[in-house]
């Protein structure tokens, strides 16, 4: 293969290309809505060059392996650690000691090159709380650190066994191979194919092909293979978005593009060596670090935040490359030498850092000033608020029994042995309910039957047959619902739950419960919901406000409200928790009531308070339950 002397300006532009787009999608989606493909761009330049790193010391027979992990920890880290300190400084003087501590999980992670798994089972890419965390950018270079990992180690073996051209041609099937997988788990997990290694290293191997299949192709010909590769990724920059299933074959847009580039190698295109991209191409990877801390910290507080942030974004990312990208630090062949490899005790240092952070809870402490104000104790008083003074939520729910108890189900008095009472039915969100419910009604006159089990929608039809705890619970609570309900004859049924309303059977179970002879349904609408918590985004944007409009309204709850408006009908009672509460200012955007005074209506993300519960059924179901139940006494 012999050395390689020539630097690629094509693939410095190809940076460049790949991070403006990812820069620009980041701070307004609508301009390049597809500019998160800029990664996978990044991914085949990746491999592009790792191949041909291992592939010539092989070939060579002079591929040292701790020499190359090396390489990569001072390309890598000491631009990554830094800007992790910086945040762990910044997060001193302005974080509450919950969203403190949420980051040092995150920079912990990011160091150990693991955060593509952490942010896999928090949430999506997408998810309106992505702009809560301020190091989920750092997910692509936990994929690219865990392929410089796994791909030398494997090809190292394979070369023991196979010859050296076989081991190209592994290459060209394990993409192919790797292209179909990433096809069907984004078809079915999308979360963990977009975040995982195995449906993303394809992209890798296909520039790894890049730099073992060379060609001679005359200069026209190179120019034709260049602009299709750029008309392939401006395409997928263009016209995809982030609701595209990614990446499954959509994906072959920038990365086939990506490649074409690649073997076009075209050395003195003005598309790719021009001064600008050059420019960029060499800061691509601190521009990458710093821009979304950047996005993050303007997102929610500042208008047009892109003005500022955009060229902070290429300033910090200039800093970056030229004190700390440039330094040069020592190379080892010898793994006795790792403990002389500077970047990894400035690793060490900052994990440790943020282990104290995380281990002292966000330093809750008198000592950090915004760990006493006024927003970090609302934080407090709601993550240890108890909504369950009675008992009662726990004891007839459930999940709760089983977790709890090994038992499923629920105690006796939750369910009234007397008829014409109330019967209350549905998720942990209907537990929530059930404390303004008892409160507001004489269960002495009128009995209350509860019977709710978490994540469980009620239906007498739809069966989960599953084995975790969810599935067995929820089949039990609805088999005791029918039994109960069949037995004691409530006058009113309450149902509900948190969201996917449209998933569920709700008139096929009106009509078996107007069969048994129950005389009233009544049917509870989804209630505001946040991400991550309601009381994170009060103290963070709206402190103080009684109605608020944010950007972290959980929207996908106002398709399950429409779903329950469709179907409503004389059969049931419906109660539109959001048209109560809420007042639309925009597509998919309301402004909701969330507070009275000081105190919140959810302690979560969405379940109710004991003021809330009250607060709902006072002023929203109290006179509909009067009226069926006037004349008891």
């Amino acid at each position: 293969m012999g050395k390689v002397n020539n630097f690629r300006y094509d693939i410095n532009g190809l940076r460049a290309i790949a991070v403006i787009a990812v820069v620009i999608f980041h701070f307004n989606h609508s301009w390049i809505p597809g500019g998160f493909a800029g990664v996978d761009v990044f991914f085949v330049i990746s491999g592009f060059l790792m191949t041909k790193i291992i592939f010539n010391g092989l070939e060579n027979k002079t591929f040292n392996l701790f020499k190359f992990y090396v390489a990569r920890a001072n390309r890598i880290i000491p631009a990554l650690a830094v800007l992790c300190l910086a945040l762990l400084i910044f997060g001193w003087f302005n974080l509450t000691p919950d969203d403190y501590r949420f980051l040092s999980k995150h920079v912990i992670s990011s160091l150990g090159f693991f955060s593509n798994i952490t942010y896999w089972q928090e949430s999506g890419y997408f998810d309106s709380i992505a702009y809560e965390k301020w190091l989920l950018h750092t997910w692509s270079l936990s994929v690219e650190w865990q392929f410089y990992i796994i791909y030398p180690v494997l090809l190292m073996l394979l070369n023991q066994f196979i010859s050296f051209g076989n081991l190209k041609r592994l290459i060209i099937v394990a993409t192919i191979i790797g292209f179909g997988l990433s096809v069907y788990v984004t078809l079915y997990w999308p979360d963990s194919s977009y975040f995982l290694f195995p449906t993303r290293a394809w992209e890798m191997m296909l520039g790894g092909i890049a730099s073992l299949y060379t060609f001679n192709f005359k200069e026209s010909n190179k120019k034709k293979l260049e602009l299709t590769g750029i008309l392939l990724i401006v395409s997928s920059y263009l016209f995809i978005s982030s609701d595209t299933p990614w990446p499954g074959y959509m994906a072959l847009l920038p990365v086939l593009g990506a490649y074409l580039m690649l073997v076009a190698n075209r050395q003195d295109s003005l598309l790719t060596n021009n001064v600008v991209f050059q420019v960029i191409g060499r800061y691509s990877y601190s521009i990458y670090l710093w821009h979304w801390p950047i996005v993050v910290y303007g997102y929610y507080t500042v208008d047009h935040w892109w003005i500022i942030g955009l060229p902070l974004s290429l300033l910090l990312g200039g800093l970056s490359y030229k004190y700390i990208e440039t330094i040069r630090f020592s190379t080892f062949s010898s793994w006795f030498n790792i403990y002389r490899l500077k970047p990894l005790w400035l690793l060490t240092f900052v994990s440790l850092l943020s282990l104290s952070v995380y281990t002292t809870v966000g330093f809750n402490v008198s000592y950090r000033a915004i760990a006493n104000t006024p927003e970090s104790k609302i934080l407090d008083k709601y993550k240890n608020y108890s909504m369950d003074p009675s008992g009662l939520f726990t004891k007839c729910n459930t999940d709760q029994q089983i977790i709890r108890n090994g038992n499923k189900f629920v105690f006796d008095e939750c369910i009234s042995n007397e008829p014409n009472g109330i019967f209350l039915w549905g998720d942990s969100h209907m537990a929530a309910l059930s404390t303004g419910i008892r409160k507001n009604i004489d269960s002495t006159i009128v009995p209350f039957s509860q019977l709710t089990s978490s994540g469980c929608a009620p239906s007498f039809l739809i069966k989960r047959n599953g084995t975790d705890t969810f599935d067995i619970a929820c089949d039990s609570s609805n088999e005791q619902a029918y039994k109960a309900i069949v037995k004691n004859k409530p006058k009113l049924v309450i149902m509900g739950a948190f969201k996917f309303h449209e998933k569920n059977d709700w008139l096929k179970t009106i009509s078996t419960l107007k069969e048994i002879g129950v005389e009233h349904v009544m049917i509870i609408g989804p209630f505001p919901q946040w991400q991550p918590s309601l009381p994170s985004v009060y103290v963070k944007r709206h402190f103080g406000k009684e109605f608020i409009q944010d950007n972290n309204f959980d929207s996908s709850i106002i398709k399950s409200n429409n779903y329950l408006k469709k179907i409503q009908n004389d059969d049931f009672i419906f109660i539109d928790m959001l048209s109560s509460l809420c007042d639309s200012v925009g597509e998919d955007k309301l402004s909701c009531r969330v507070a009275l005074g000081d105190e919140l209506f959810t302690y979560d993300y969405g379940h109710l308070t004991l003021l809330g519960s009250d607060f709902m059924v006072k002023n929203y179901m109290l006179d509909k339950i009067n009226n069926i139940f006037k004349g008891v006494n």
